[in-house]
This record gives structure tokens, sequence and C-alpha cells, in this order.
């Protein structure tokens, strides 16, 4: 990992009252051919971007004016003596340094905060959008009602709209958690546990953005009336069949379209104005009345 590490390691001296570091010689089992030292499975304490949160990476309190990076001395340090690895750039209050170095106490002060839990075990995640071949195309069926190929190309056109990657959800993921809602027809507090998200009320956000972005980027030239025009209508999806039925087979420029409503049942609202509106007495349950408009082959 390091080479000016490969014979000697910085550890804390044994005496109590010192403030400073000692240099002793150990041995470091490093690989001959590389001439790297390695460390096995350093705990990764988590840094926030001072810009945005000012907390001190030792006793995470607000910094203060005077805040000032750790050295990358301290960082080799804490990474071989603690096995806790700190992000270059790190911040702390200058308090907890003598003689630029940070002291003994405040070494022993670091402590891992919280892991990274996306980065270091994305790999016990139930199933994941974000890596195209974690899931089948079977699978991509079942959850999203498309195949994987056409979730790829279907992500691709959602992706130059504005939709942008959060540290919940990547873009695929937020597609995919969409499709499901739809597909599946289940709760919010099922998909959250399904895709391993903190609670349902960020499985709501996340829905909410990606039917923002796919409005935006998709429908208008996939979904009404004006992302096909009226010949194509006739040409392409009018089924003779229906030609025949409606025009006798004689008028070939007269477009043929179905209008159907059917019954979309939903969950009961806390909302009492709009559950009065959508409860029907003759099926006994809240529901919605969509109507579709489609031509005679289905599109």
């Amino acid at each position: 990992m390091l080479d000016h590490f490969e014979n000697d390691m910085v550890v804390i001296s044994d005496d109590a009252n010192s403030d400073s570091y000692e240099f002793m010689d150990v041995q470091v089992q490093t690989d001959d051919s590389s001439r790297l030292t390695t460390v096995e499975n350093p705990t990764l304490i988590t840094t926030t971007n001072h810009q945005v949160v000012k907390k001190c990476c030792v006793c995470r309190e607000n910094l203060r004016d005077h805040a000032v990076k750790i050295t990358s001395q301290d960082r080799d340090f804490i990474l071989f003596s603690r096995n806790i690895w700190i992000p270059e750039g790190a911040r702390c209050c200058s308090g907890h340094l003598i003689n630029n170095l940070l002291s003994k106490e405040a070494v022993d002060q670091i402590k891992p905060f919280s892991i990274r839990y996306q980065e270091l075990s994305s790999s016990d995640k139930r199933f994941s959008f974000d890596d195209p071949r974690d899931l089948n195309d079977d699978e991509y069926c079942l959850l999203t009602s498309l195949s994987r190929d056409n979730f790829n190309d279907f992500v691709q056109i959602i992706s130059s709209s504005t939709i942008r990657p959060s540290c919940n959800r990547s873009i695929r993921s937020a597609v995919g958690i969409y499709l499901c809602k739809l597909r599946l027809d289940i709760s919010n507090r099922i998909l959250a546990c399904m895709v391993q998200i903190a609670d349902k009320r960020t499985v709501s956000r996340i829905i909410n953005s990606a039917r923002q972005a796919i409005v935006k980027s998709f429908v208008p030239d996939n979904l009404g009336f004006g992302h096909v025009t009226r010949v194509d209508v006739i040409g392409r999806h009018t089924t003779t069949i229906a030609r025949e039925l409606m025009c006798g087979g004689d008028s070939t420029d007269t477009p043929i379209i179905i209008i159907d409503g059917t019954y979309l049942y939903i969950q009961t609202s806390r909302n009492n104005e709009f559950r009065r509106t959508t409860f029907k007495l003759y099926k006994k349950r809240s529901l919605l009345k969509p109507m579709m408009i489609v031509t005679t082959t289905g599109y």
C-alpha cells in the first residue's frame, strides 16, 4: 500500500505522558514481486465534506474557525496502529494537535463513526438494478415487465432528463423502483425492504423523481396524441379486420381507435374528501376509472 512503510511503522510511545510519535522497526509482510505492504480489512471512518457539514473527524463536534487538515503522517499512523482509514482531506479541530501532529488523546478518541455500508457491503443486497448482470432476463420481466435489454434502453432515455444520481440511489435504481411499483402494486414499505432503503418516505421521493423524469423525457415521444401522426395510425396501427368491420374495407384513409374504460382498485386514502370521491357503492371499495385510448393493434 505504502512503500515507505515496508520497513518502518509508526507507533505510539509506551509513555502515557508523551504527545509525540516514535518510530520502531517491525516485521511487515510484503509481496516480493510487487513490494507493496498490505493491510487486511481496514475500518473506513466516514468524514463529511467540511463545506457542507462542518464536523471534526476526531470529536465529531462542529468545526471552529481554525480547523486544520489531518496530515498524511497522522493518517498513515492511524491506519497501521488502529486499522482505521481516514480519507485524505479530513479535518479536525486545531486543539487536537501538538506540534502539528495529533496528540495521543486525539488518536485514542478517533473511532469509526459509521461504516460506508453501501460501498463495503453492497453485495449483501437482496437484488440491485445497478449492476445489469445482477438480474437475469426473466427476473427483469417479473419485476418491471421489461426485458433486460429494454430496461437498459429505457434507462438510457431517462438519463437524458434532469434526473441525477444521489446518495440513496442511482438512476437505474430509481427507474427500477418506479417500474416495480407499477408492475407489482406493492406498498412503499415493502419496496424499501426489498431494495434495503432506510424508509418508505425515501422510496416515495425516489418514485416521484423517476416519475417526473419519465414524464419529461419519455412520455412526449411515446404516449399521447402528439407523438404519432394520423398517417401512422392508418398505415401502421390499423388491422385489416377492423377496417373491414368499421369501414367495409373500402376506406383506407379513416383512422380507427378504441376507447375503453376499466377499474383500478386503490388503497383507502387518509384524505377524507378523496376517500369519499373514490369509494364506489356498487364495488364496495375505493377505485379509479382510467380511460384508455388505443389503436386496433393495441398501440
